[in-house]
């Protein structure tokens, strides 16, 4: 028995036509510049567990990542120079 899975085309794949090819070689592309991120690398640290909870519950009740909100206190801790 055989089986035929159809595959769907990624939307998000969209081949640029011609005119948007030669605009991006020569320079003068429509599309503004995206913005650099900063490269992100990895701290991990142990914490308390009844630490662990409070920050994971402060960050539950403001709808917030807990990456995301230990990434802003340690900006406010430590600010760029």
């Amino acid at each position: 028995m055989s089986k035929t899975v159809s595959m769907k085309t990624n939307p998000r794949s969209k081949q640029p036509t011609p005119s948007e090819l030669d605009a991006f070689v020569h320079g003068n592309a429509s599309t503004p510049p995206r913005p650099q991120k900063e490269a992100m690398k990895r701290l991990t640290i142990d914490v308390a567990s009844s630490l662990h909870k409070r920050i994971r519950r402060a960050c539950l009740e403001k709808d917030v990542d807990m990456a995301t909100e230990i990434r802003r206190i340690l900006e406010a801790q430590f600010p760029a120079e």
